[in-house]
């Protein structure tokens, strides 16, 4: 016979984590198949790779300039600042194949939620049998679990981490994972120590540690001061014998965290900024430096960080689709604070409001002073899920992913409020309306972090999937977008989500809201020429395109030998493809197309093939971006002179823009 309050936990275990996982999932993969996806063109999503690659190469520095503006030099070479933890997962796959350098970061993300699902459903339920005193559970408790499992597994910033697959995010995938692991070891050390749980303890510290040294050295200093807890009051034969096992379980990652860091930066902890390729190229930074005296750290950015990850308007909600967005501005600085970068960032408790009541709550309860010892034990690892979030409280820089420092509390302070919530209300009138607003907030948490998903994936691939994102609003809310619509000959201005048409939808731009990057390329419409010969023909060149605002051009080129090739100049030097002779259609067509997804132009030509690439966005000093169209320099006159005649051509349509100026005109006329 099956013994039905097993069932109730598989059943409830199974429910929330579907649904959670469904929508974690769909955001990983930007509602796709493909496993290898990558963020922004695959930028910074192999950097583990490159590290352990180094690992099989006995050494810990990565290949000179393969960081780009992150890498750390020093010594003469190049060093990433992330811990190694994730490179070292990727060991086993490198030491066999290249195939899928770069192309690891979603499958090792994918575990890592698998990890941190499993630790939160046997945090849960250990929780639930502490706290009740027995493994029985109830129909009500039973779907609190669920909407917990749900709120836990597809609701928080994890979930949003999941939107883009490089190392930024990674780190935090594995850091929730391995924190939420640790959190449950150590409440296990800590109510029935043994050397099985010590060994997980350790492990997961140790992973921690190796992926992110605020979350790490938080756990481990927990870790060695109940070690040391331990061996003061050693009240039972099981504190005499773990306590040194617990001491090395916090002790050994640290030790190691230290040495790796020094062996790399001379710190303990901390890694050299003015060292930093970024800081060398940006003046900004610097000037946030020598302002903060030398480091981006302090109590300064206390408040300003508060606001940002914390404040409950922290949100934004729309009339058109995905109605839920982060903050349409970045946290601006208060107090005096002056701040190294700031990006559209949202809070806490906006974004997870039943895990925020729900760790208010347990925090209520846990703390108050006669709360009885089986929940007195739960202080320790809630006073270090808190310490892990330290590090970016007092930090300089403002992002959305820095919220996921609060999953691993919130996660933990969830669960005990969740128990508690279905322990103390059972059989009560007030259990039903209760669950049904856990209920509503859980499906609130796990539809935001989806809507902010799958926009921050779009808007960052660009290129099919921006379109495709908004062929999805405009199929979802219509009117809601025209109204979004705007025309104009230049991208002065703007606000958040505008959609904004250059010329006869020449163009079509998005505006971010950020204030690095505030628009971004949807759809171009292709440049074309067609050269003919008129004449005798002569050496010389002739310009025809030039990137706007830079002097990347693009030439034709008469060569001493009578034939025809196309030349690409910059300020690096040029690049000249084959040559060629007129066909006998007669003439010779170079196509320009704005490929977004990638950020360049492609440039082929008939009949010489493919000519090359240039940057369809331009940098500025301050490392502002922005689009950099295609200007027309061609000229009669210098085409004469090598014996050519050039007639620009019509570029294809651009269906999407089209559809999206008529609705706003249409709008605008009704």
């Amino acid at each position: 016979m099956t013994d039905p309050d097993h069932q109730r936990r598989v059943i409830s275990t199974s429910a929330g984590l579907t649904i959670g996982g469904i929508i974690h999932l769909l955001t990983l993969f930007n509602v796709s198949r493909d496993l290898g996806r990558t963020a922004a063109s695959g930028f910074f999503s192999g950097v583990y790779e490159l590290q352990a690659r180094a690992f099989l190469d006995g050494r810990i520095a990565v290949p000179d300039g393969s960081m780009a503006i992150e890498g750390f030099i020093r010594h003469g070479v190049t060093y990433m600042y992330f811990p190694p933890f994730p490179a070292l997962l990727r060991l086993p796959v490198l030491m066999t194949t290249h195939e899928f350098d770069g192309k690891l970061t979603v499958l090792s993300m994918a575990l890592a939620w698998i990890v941190f699902v499993v630790c939160t459903t046997k945090l849960v339920w250990w929780l639930h049998a502490r706290v009740n005193g027995s493994t029985q559970v109830s129909r009500g408790q039973a779907w609190l679990v669920g909407v917990f499992l749900a709120a836990a597994s597809g609701g928080t910033f994890m979930t949003y981490d999941a939107s883009l697959p490089w190392v930024y995010h990674e780190v935090y995938a594995w850091a929730i994972a391995s924190t939420v692991g640790a959190l449950y070891w150590l409440l296990r050390v800590l109510t029935a120590p043994g050397w099985h749980e010590v060994r997980w303890l350790g492990a997961f510290c140790l992973a921690a540690i190796g992926t992110r040294a605020t979350a790490g050295w938080a756990l481990c200093l927990t870790v060695v001061a109940v070690a040391a807890w331990f061996a003061v009051r050693r009240t039972t034969p099981e504190r005499r014998r773990t306590w040194w096992g617990i001491l090395l379980a916090g002790a050994i990652p640290l030790t190691l965290s230290i040495l790796y860091n020094l062996h790399k930066f001379d710190h303990v902890y901390m890694f050299p900024l003015q060292d930093q390729v970024w800081t060398q190229v940006n003046a900004h930074r610097r000037e946030a430096l020598e302002v903060n005296g030398g480091a981006i750290t302090g109590l300064q950015f206390f408040p300003t960080a508060f606001h940002a990850y914390l404040w409950p308007t922290g949100i934004r909600f729309v009339d058109y689709f995905p109605w839920i967005t982060l903050p349409a501005r970045p946290p601006e600085a208060l107090a005096g604070a002056f701040v190294d970068q700031a990006y559209r960032t949202g809070s806490a408790t906006a974004f997870m409001p039943l895990l925020m009541a729900l760790q208010v709550l347990s925090t209520l309860v846990v703390f108050w002073p006669r709360a009885p010892q089986r929940l007195r034990v739960l202080r320790v690892p809630m006073v270090a899920a808190v310490l892990v979030t330290g590090g970016v409280m007092a930090y300089g820089y403002f992002a959305a992913r820095y919220a996921s420092e609060f999953v691993p509390a919130l996660v933990l302070g969830g669960a005990i409020g969740t128990v508690l919530v279905g322990h103390h209300l059972r059989g009560r009138r007030l259990f039903r309306p209760v669950a049904v607003v856990a209920t509503v907030l859980a499906a609130f948490s796990v539809a935001a972090q989806l809507a902010i998903g799958i926009s921050t994936a779009s808007v960052a691939a660009r290129g099919p999937d921006l379109e495709r994102y908004l062929e999805w609003q405009r199929a979802a809310t219509p009117t809601a977008q025209a109204r979004l619509v705007t025309f104009a000959d230049s991208l002065d201005g703007g606000r958040t989500d505008e959609l904004r048409v250059v010329g006869d939808c020449d163009a079509l731009y998005l505006n971010t809201g950020d204030e690095y990057e505030p628009w971004t390329t949807v759809q171009a419409r292709g440049r074309a020429v067609r050269i003919r010969p008129d004449g005798r023909l002569r050496p010389g060149r002739v310009p025809l395109f030039r990137i706007e605002g830079s002097q990347d051009t693009v030439l034709l080129e008469v060569t001493d030998e009578r034939e025809l090739r196309f030349v690409l100049t910059g300020p690096d030097g040029e690049y000249g493809a084959n040559t060629f002779d007129f066909p006998p259609s007669g003439y010779a067509d170079l196509n320009l197309r704005n490929q977004t997804q990638f950020g360049f132009y492609e440039i082929s030509a008939m009949p010489s093939g493919p000519v090359g690439f240039l940057r369809s966005t331009a940098t500025d000093d301050d490392w502002y971006t922005r689009p950099a169209p295609l200007e027309w320099v061609g000229s009669a006159a210098a085409a004469a002179r090598v014996g050519v005649s050039l007639e620009q051509l019509e570029g294809l349509d651009m269906p999407l823009c089209e559809e999206l100026a008529g609705a706003a005109r249409t709008l605008a006329g009704s």
